[in-house]
């Protein structure tokens, strides 16, 4: 299925993935993808609850259409915008909070990493994200079934960034 976003234009993606909201995961793969076997391959990978990263990753796959990934860059590297897909739940008195916390990165172990914070990978992702949260309600009997709520874009405020640079 073609995108109908421009993947160098922030606006364009955000606009896009305006989309989502009031969608469950079902309904994404339903409406994103017409061929039944990999339908069906999509709900045995993806409706696995325990699996983590999984929703990001059927997002982008099947929503975005882009392979998921590990790399260091940002997800929309030309419009220089992450892709960041996270839970929320409510407590048993009805507050509201984060289902998770939040990974951006991971520092490599194995090579030399960035010291001016400006020039990081952290940074890059850091810079713009596009969140895209769903609620987990965990009555449901399948992952697939939580639905999207809110898409919006973040960048930290300057306070926050001086915190995470020392």
């Amino acid at each position: 299925m073609e995108r109908d976003y421009n993947q160098n234009d922030v606006k364009s993606i955000l606009a896009y993935a305006k989309e989502l909201e009031g969608k469950s995961f079902h309904a994404v793969i339903e409406s994103y993808e017409n061929n039944d076997d990999r339908k069906k391959e999509l709900y045995e990978t993806y409706g696995n609850k325990s699996r983590k990263g999984g929703l990001g990753n059927l997002l982008e796959e099947v929503f975005f259409g882009y392979k998921a990934n590990s790399k260091q860059e940002a997800d929309f590297k030309e419009a220089g915008l992450e892709l960041k897909v996270t839970p929320f739940e409510y407590t048993k008195k009805g507050k509201l909070k984060a289902g998770e916390r939040l990974v951006l990165t991971m520092i490599s172990y194995d090579k030399p990493f960035e010291t001016d914070f400006y020039k990081s990978h952290l940074w890059e992702k850091l810079n713009m994200i596009l969140l895209v949260y769903y609620y987990r309600n965990r009555e449901l009997e399948s992952n697939l079934l939580y639905e999207i709520k809110y898409v919006s874009l973040f960048t930290p405020p300057s306070e926050d960034i001086e915190i995470i640079k020392n």
